[in-house]
């Protein structure tokens, strides 16, 4: 039994690597999707840069949090010393790197709202 189960995290943590790999493709591919789509339409560098990297900090954030599952899940059966300090740093590193990227999300969201409502208030308001 205990070898059917580690099995089958086994190829539980493969399908989620798997999917990390999909999703990052995905990511990259928009990213520079809407890339090109900016420079050719013309929009501004700055906010062309920002909502690639909004984008693509999207797409990452998701990828980090199915390799936490996989390491996890290839972990979780009969895990020995080294393998549980070895999740245990990649785990804080992926918190890490997920939180500071989710605080500039945020950041960069709002942002991205003030200008909107600065440009819409311009407008608004009589030459």
């Amino acid at each position: 039994m205990e070898q059917l189960l580690h099995d089958s995290a086994i190829i539980l943590s493969q399908l989620l690597e798997a999917a990390t790999l999909v999703l990052l493709a995905i990511g990259a591919l928009l990213a520079i999707k809407n890339l090109l789509v900016g420079a050719f339409t013309g929009a501004a560098a700055s906010e062309l840069s920002l909502s690639v990297w909004q984008g693509m900090s999207r797409w990452l954030m998701v990828g980090l949090e199915f390799m936490l599952a996989a390491d996890l899940v290839s972990t979780v059966v009969a895990p020995s010393w080294d393998e549980l300090g070895r999740l245990a740093t990649i785990a804080a590193i992926r918190t890490l790197l997920g939180f500071f990227l989710g605080r500039d999300l945020e950041m960069a969201r709002r942002i991205s709202l003030e200008t909107e409502e600065s440009k819409a208030a311009a407008r608004g308001k009589p030459p």
